[in-house]
């Protein structure tokens, strides 16, 4: 849990977490332990009581009275998909969070160098939410219809890369989720991808717009 913890205070001091949203889990025999919804709000200052065991398929909020992040079942499906991956960090820092936005994904930029193409999973079909009571329970049915599913391919696809290095994707105007064996990696490897996304958007408006609109 102390690494936890350290690991969250030095992605915010490299400004790779951000104030709107996000989670850092990681995985052990009895269920992830993850950061705390609500977490963001608090400007990322944590303590241990903030880092909770979220075994899938329970409710870990009753005992403690705290909730889960948005986005649990998402960091749940990539421990069973990826059988490789120790650590999962969901960011909306800055620049990665707005080519999330874009959706058009990261090409295979020389700051990505060695975790390659950044795609976009989880952009919402025309009836992925339909009927959902709330935002809330839009993402939800979001990323259980499309999101998780496109998860199941990428690992299909590109799982084994976690055994040499990290991965990466981005959550359709939700930010990115960096993928490794461990925190360390993680914060290796989500650095990389701000730079790219960085690089990504300046390149964009070097050329009027046109490569990250089009990319």
């Amino acid at each position: 849990m102390a690494d936890i913890l350290k690991a969250v205070r030095l992605l915010r001091e490299e400004r790779l977490l951000d104030w709107t949203g996000g989670a850092l889990s990681v995985r052990t025999d009895d269920g992830p332990l993850v950061t705390r919804g609500g977490s963001a709000r608090a400007f990322w200052e944590l303590t241990a009581e903030d880092v909770i065991l979220c075994p899938p398929g329970e409710n870990p909020s009753a005992a403690r009275g705290l909730r889960p992040p948005i986005g649990l079942e998402v960091h749940h499906a990539i421990y069973a998909h990826f059988p490789e991956c120790g650590a999962v960090l969901h960011s909306h820092a800055g620049s990665a969070y707005l080519a999330s936005c874009l959706s058009t994904g990261l090409k295979d930029l020389p700051p990505l160098e060695p975790i390659g193409e950044v795609p976009v999973l989880g952009r919402p079909g025309a009836h992925s939410d339909a009927g959902a009571p709330d935002a809330r329970a839009a993402r939800a049915a979001r990323e259980g219809g499309v999101l998780i599913p496109e998860l199941a391919a990428l690992a299909m696809e590109r799982g084994s890369s976690l055994r040499e290095h990290g991965l990466a994707f981005m959550d359709h105007a939700h930010g990115v989720y960096v993928l490794a064996k461990d925190l360390a990696g993680a914060l290796t490897e989500m650095a990389r991808v701000e730079a790219g996304a960085r690089l990504w958007l300046a390149a964009g408006r070097a050329d009027g717009g046109g490569e990250a609109q089009h990319a």
